[in-house]
């Protein structure tokens, strides 16, 4: 068993709240976090884990590269969530929506061609589809 610091996930959950729900990590970034000389895979795995146990998700699924320089996305799956009024009469919006679908749909060897700052950005185009819910709720008779 791994343990992970609690100030790593709560600085990527307060990086990924403070750049509108969907941020690009490095791992040089977790690896300093976590105060080690060289992050491994069963750690950034962990980490990983511990992020979607928050509720959040990341890009790729799975990490599969331990290196410095590589970097992943952890966003909130809200922003999946899009009006489909919107982005019918947006087509920019709509071909980010397929480039997201497109890159998560991909397999875990699939994903790591996909740029993880072009998915962030696609992702963040799609915020400003989110539907507006108004709850409307029956009322009672009072007559009866």
């Amino acid at each position: 068993m791994v343990y992970v610091r609690t100030s790593t996930l709560n600085w990527i959950e307060d990086t990924v709240n403070s750049n509108n729900g969907a941020a690009v990590i490095r791992n040089a970034s977790v690896r300093d976090r976590e105060g080690m000389e060289r992050l491994r895979l069963t750690r950034l795995q962990a980490v990983r884990n511990l992020i979607v146990r928050r509720g959040l998700r990341t890009f790729p699924d799975r990490l599969l590269h331990s290196e410095e320089n590589w970097s992943f996305v952890v966003y909130r799956p809200e922003l999946l969530v899009v009006d489909v009024g919107v982005l019918a009469a947006d087509p920019g919006k709509r071909a980010a929506l397929n480039f997201v679908m497109d890159a998560i749909n991909q397999n875990a060897h699939g994903q790591f061609f996909v740029s993880e700052h072009q998915f962030r950005n696609k992702l963040l185009k799609l915020a400003s589809a989110h539907p507006e819910i108004h709850w409307q709720f029956k009322q009672q008779d009072t007559a009866a």
